[in-house]
């Protein structure tokens, strides 16, 4: 039998008055562990498990049933939300899908076995979870009550379960600060403002140059500090033969960069410059992260993980940089007072072209297909099959609801039509993304805020995220706030290129490895700075 590391942490580090032996104390932080799994759900954690549905469905030759069940779901959400419609035709249409859904689950359960473990999956334990894990990774799932937040920390041989005194409004706070200090405003971000191609050509008139910017941000070492020790002081020891950590976080800390909470107390230092931070003791300099949407997506994402079908020559559809004609950034857009939709007065972003042509650098040239300019639009999307696709790559502007006169759901934007159309308007709103059919390993948003729920109070990881689980992504790139055009071209470029000099490589390690690359360029002292190089992070099969 193994042997475990079980130790039940309170806030003094004492230990728990039911916890008299290992036994009392593993069994004691497996029941909570599955207790607060089970009342910590998300769309996007629903999104996920879909993800497992379609691979197992696609192995037993039942995928069109997988999305024919995703179809019918999205068809019930929507019926269910829209207020336009007479009840009377709701509820009979409701009644009919549900028939449809109960049909299609009949079907898909003698397609093929443990389909029912998939559709209604209940909370894992602490053993499956240590199985899933590889030796080394460790899961941290933070699940925040009311007044404490309560911290599961486990790996192959390791369990730990913290009880930390922090209330739910605490936890806004400190992301809030946190976010804020950092030159964010500490809620739900608008779009990116229009940013330089290159640094060195000066910015357009009226627009602040992105380095100067950055330059004018602080940075509070203390306040990072704090908080990772708050979340990982007490067992970060314990990590230190952990090359991965999956975070499952929980309400206001799913806007926290873990990636750029400090270490070491030696690094608070008041006003620190561009060598303080590139010397610092980031998380980020030890440990890739990536977040999950829920536990049970473990199992999805370890599903996707070893599916044979990924295939050894990957296929690339990368769009950038849309044709806007303005010189606004989306929050620019909503101040204007317009009911019209106008994303033409959006800032171009000339870096996102050499962004995909240096993504497109690192895959077969037979295999990478670029949509640029005119070309990165709906229309030319929807004529490819994207089932064919592996990686797929947006960089553009990402638009969370509100922030366009008129427009009530997440979007991409992309190059508008002269004349708008219902299957065109430019916007690709999370609706759409939803009904489309993905076999993608990996999705790249490469624009702003694309972490973003649908509004103020939106629970993470919805919005875009969610919708492109829908769709059948298995692993996504997402930013945490508006970023720079020309730090994100590196940064995912930088990552793609990671891949290619090492084919197994973890996304999320090279993830890290491009944004220690970026924070050391000493050719440029606002690289160093947790804005420019901190802003993604990986959602999923990483």
């Amino acid at each position: 039998m193994k042997k475990f590391i079980v130790a039940v942490i309170f806030a003094c580090h004492a230990m728990s008055a039911f916890a008299q032996d290992g036994a009392d104390a593993y069994g004691q932080a497996d029941k909570m562990f599955q207790v607060a799994q089970a009342v910590q759900t998300s769309r996007a954690a629903r999104a996920v498990q879909q993800i497992a549905l379609r691979i197992a469905a696609r192995e037993a030759g039942a995928q069109d049933l997988a999305i024919a069940r995703r179809d019918l779901t999205q068809e019930r959400e929507h019926i269910r939300a829209d207020p336009d419609l007479d009840p009377t035709a709701r509820r009979l249409r409701l009644n009919e899908l549900d028939v449809a859904i109960r049909a299609n689950g009949l079907d898909l359960a003698e397609a093929f076995p443990g389909y029912n473990d998939i559709i209604a999956p209940v909370p894992l334990t602490v053993a499956q979870v240590q199985a899933a894990l590889d030796p080394d990774e460790a899961l941290i799932l933070l699940h925040q009550a009311p007044q404490n937040l309560f911290i599961w920390v486990m790996g192959r041989d390791l369990l730990l379960w913290q009880r930390v005194p922090a209330t739910s409004g605490d936890a806004a706070d400190l992301v809030g600060r946190f976010r804020q200090e950092m030159g964010l405003d500490g809620g739900v971000l608008r779009g990116a403002a229009a940013l330089d191609d290159d640094a060195e050509d000066g910015a357009e008139d009226g627009a602040d140059d992105p380095q100067d910017v950055t330059l004018r941000r602080g940075f509070n070492t203390s306040l990072a500090h704090n908080i990772h020790q708050l979340i990982f002081g007490p067992y970060w020891d314990q990590l230190q033969t952990i090359n991965h950590l999956r975070i499952v976080p929980d309400a206001a800390w799913i806007g926290l960069p873990f990636a750029a909470l400090l270490t070491d107390i030696e690094d608070t230092i008041e006003n620190p410059t561009a060598q303080d931070l590139r010397d610092a003791s980031w998380v980020a300099r030890t440990h890739a992260i990536t977040l999950m949407p829920s536990v049970v997506s473990l199992l999805a994402v370890k599903s996707a993980a070893s599916d044979p079908g990924n295939l050894p020559t990957p296929t690339l559809l990368a769009l950038g940089d849309p044709v806007f004609q303005g010189t606004s950034s989306a929050a620019d857009v909503a101040r204007s007072g317009d009911d019209k939709i106008d994303i033409t007065a959006l800032a171009p972003l000339p870096g996102t072209r050499r962004e995909v042509r240096a993504i497109a650098a690192t895959f077969a040239p037979d295999k990478a297909q670029v949509l640029l300019g005119a070309q990165a639009s709906e229309t030319a999307l929807n004529a490819i099959d994207l089932s064919t696709q592996d990686v797929v790559v947006f960089a553009t502007h990402g638009l969370i609801s509100g922030e366009l006169q008129g427009l009530d759901e997440p979007a991409l934007a992309l190059t508008p039509p002269l004349e708008p159309t219902p299957g065109d308007d430019g916007l690709l709103k999370a609706g759409e993304i939803a009904g489309l059919t993905l076999n993608a390993e990996w999705v790249v948003l490469s624009a702003c805020n694309t972490a973003a729920g649908d509004g103020e109070g939106a629970e993470g990881l919805s919005g875009l995220a969610s919708a492109f689980f829908a769709a059948g992504a298995e692993a996504l790139l997402v930013s945490h706030w508006p970023v720079r055009d020309d730090a994100a071209a590196r940064l995912t470029a930088g990552a793609f290129a990671q891949m290619r000099k090492t084919p197994d490589l973890r996304k999320a390690e090279a993830l890290r490895r491009s944004m220690l690359t970026l924070m050391e360029d000493d050719s440029d002292p606002t690289l160093a700075h947790p804005f420019a190089w901190a802003p993604f992070f990986m959602v999923g099969n990483s």
